[in-house]
């Protein structure tokens, strides 16, 4: 077997961060009924911020648990898996019980709930609280973080796999899943409840976040993905992203019946088309970025995909207690107010973030400083100041 590559320095990428961002700016104004969303909702075709989203969590993991795969070996990767598992759970928890917290307390203030809200709040509160603290109970906008934290744990496997170089059979299992998904038949949800995980597939999205997982990992040896595009793919790849934005803001001819159609555009199990149609617009974004890096670096929007993951748990209360009010979304002019006011919020979960984690940072150093006058010796002290920071993955 050939000898691993270094990895690469831990340097951030401002175009992913950037990219990152501006998925989650979509998935907040996607949330809310407002006219913004003629922008942001599915403006290249048939698929969503949500495959942006999780592609790029998985080439960032790819990216950041190869260097610790590297420089810890496999239980070095394992417990870094388990404790950022962990970390996403507690956000999730967090996020869940905050927005069960505001449900109950309007339904306590005003004597009746919304229809947005999940029903299993105010029929069965503590049946409620049983099934979300074990992630058996996932309603609407809070089934995207329980789908990661599983996504994270998998890298422990994932990654050995790719170092050893099964790069093909990696691929070809996750294929697997995501192809027996495609041909089995459709859960139905009622009999199950109040048992609910969600509206993502876990074994069809997975492919999605794999990919780009092996796309990181790719980067992490030095490999360059679009370094020389192909006139053929990228001609292919155009035939496809025009098809589907013809099919999908035209509403042009559909070369297969609607069964058909419901099936390969099907966000629940990932569709090919709707795979597809993501892969050549992704493919298309990538090799701009490599051309012109400066005009895919935004730095407000990087700020908040720097910060992604309170960002998601502060959205889903966010957007979930804003549906609770009529009056948010009675007019035009209300519902530009209520998804400015949301985006608001975002980005103000991500600067009290950003001083969390300063403040962190601040403490361990002095703590580290401490501990040398001490012991110049101290290995506690010594990993605290020469240890890098970072990419957080979320």
């Amino acid at each position: 077997m050939n000898a691993k590559p270094e990895a690469i320095p831990g340097k951030r990428d401002l175009r992913l961060d950037s990219l990152r961002g501006l998925f989650l700016v979509c998935m907040t104004v996607n949330h809310l009924p407002t006219e913004l969303r003629r922008v942001t909702d599915q403006p290249f075709g048939p698929f969503t911020a949500a495959e942006g989203f999780v592609f790029l969590s998985g080439l960032l993991a790819g990216l950041v648990y190869t260097r610790k795969l590297r420089t810890g070996g496999r239980p070095g990767l394992r417990v870094a898996c388990v404790h950022r598992a962990r970390t996403i759970y507690g956000w999730h928890i967090a996020s869940f019980l905050t927005a069960f917290a505001v449900i109950q307390a309007l339904e306590w203030i005003f004597g009746f709930c919304s229809q947005t809200s999940p029903q299993l709040f105010y029929a069965h509160p503590f049946l409620a609280l049983l099934l979300g603290l074990t992630l058996l109970h996932q309603p609407g906008l809070l089934d995207l973080l329980p789908m990661y934290c599983g996504f994270v744990l998998l890298l422990q496997f994932v990654l050995p796999a790719l170092e050893a170089g099964k790069r093909v059979r990696v691929l070809l299992l996750s294929a697997a899943a995501w192809l027996a998904v495609q041909w089995a038949p459709p859960i139905d949800a009622d009999p199950l409840y109040p048992v609910l995980l969600g509206s993502f597939n876990l074994f069809a999205w997975q492919m999605l976040f794999v990919i780009g997982v092996v796309i990181g990992h790719a980067r992490a040896c030095g490999q360059t993905q679009v370094g020389k595009p192909n006139p053929w793919v990228m001609a292919a790849a155009a035939v496809v992203v025009g098809y589907g934005f013809y099919i999908h803001h035209l509403n042009g001819f559909r070369v297969w019946p609607d069964h058909t159609f419901g099936i390969l555009l099907n966000k629940p199990a990932l569709g090919l088309f709707r795979l597809a149609d993501f892969g050549c617009v992704a493919y298309f974004v990538a090799i701009f970025a490599s051309r012109f890096p400066r005009l895919m670096t935004w730095r407000p929007l990087a700020f908040l995909g720097r910060h992604s993951l309170p960002v998601v748990a502060v959205q889903s209360v966010a957007v979930m207690m804003m549906l609770q009010f009529d009056r948010l979304s009675a007019t035009a002019t209300a519902r530009t107010l209520t998804a400015l006011s949301a985006l608001a919020l975002i980005f103000l979960a991500a600067a009290c973030n950003e001083r969390w984690n300063r403040s962190r940072k601040q403490a361990t150093q002095s703590a580290a400083t401490g501990s040398l006058v001490g012991d110049p010796n101290s290995a506690p002290a010594a990993a605290a100041v020469a240890a890098p920071e970072d990419i957080r993955a979320a």
